[in-house]
């Protein structure tokens, strides 16, 4: 017996509060009781389809949705960084490498317009930071609209990046003193180009996955 839109909204909103925030999760969760719900319909049509519920879910693991959105969350985080690492090292061949090459070219002689080199290595810092705060302001207007899964890598992601930053940042100021070396500084320059294709790559493969997303569900907004 197939569930009516009101079962199925019923079904929706039990998995929601029960924990389950995220719509791509949810609505394979509400898939699997549906499934389980009908052919216990077709057997029984006057079970109470509240408690029904209650039974499922209960059986559905000893600790609930918990287990299965920790099992999720790990696979969706892995294959984003890989996906994201995948990105970055297609920077190394042909014809991206291309990019890589003029990204770096321009870092290096933009340094020659600095006076004072430690300005120039502060400058790439910066733009690092700025990089983050816009990382955060987009994760916070993501969150104003319906949360899915497979999108909210994001926060994990501007982590990695600030860590990233953060140590460049550090390894930068335990050496000031070497600024006057050519081979430090085109070091600490491709470490910054390594940085900023990092952040690109994954900023893309977040685009390429909400694109999947709309894809998959064009009635909700992203």
């Amino acid at each position: 017996m197939e569930l009516t839109k009101e079962q199925l909204l019923q079904l929706h909103n039990y998995i929601y509060v029960s924990g389950i925030k995220y719509y791509d999760v949810r609505t394979e969760l509400v898939d699997h009781f549906a499934n389980i719900l009908e052919q216990r319909l077709d057997e029984n049509p006057d079970l109470n389809f509240k408690r029904e519920i209650e039974v499922i879910h209960k059986n559905f693991s000893d600790k609930g949705f918990s287990k299965l959105l920790k099992q999720k969350t790990k696979s969706v985080t892995i294959k984003f960084f890989k996906q994201s690492l995948y990105n970055l090292l297609s920077f190394f061949k042909i014809p991206k490498i291309l990019i890589t090459a003029l990204l770096f070219i321009v870092l290096f002689k933009a340094q020659f317009l600095f006076s004072n080199i430690e300005n120039f290595f502060l400058s790439l810092f910066l733009f690092a930071v700025l990089l983050m705060f816009i990382s955060a302001y987009k994760a916070k207007e993501r969150n104003k609209q319906e949360p899915f899964l497979s999108l909210s890598l994001t926060l994990g992601f501007m982590q990695v990046f600030h860590i990233l930053v953060m140590m460049l940042q550090f390894s930068y100021s335990r050496s000031l003193e070497s600024l006057a070396n050519t081979t430090h500084n085109t070091l600490f320059i491709g470490c910054f180009t390594l940085l900023y294709l990092f952040f690109w790559s994954g900023e893309y493969v977040y685009q390429q996955n909400k694109l999947a997303v709309k894809e998959q569900y064009p009635n909700i907004l992203i």
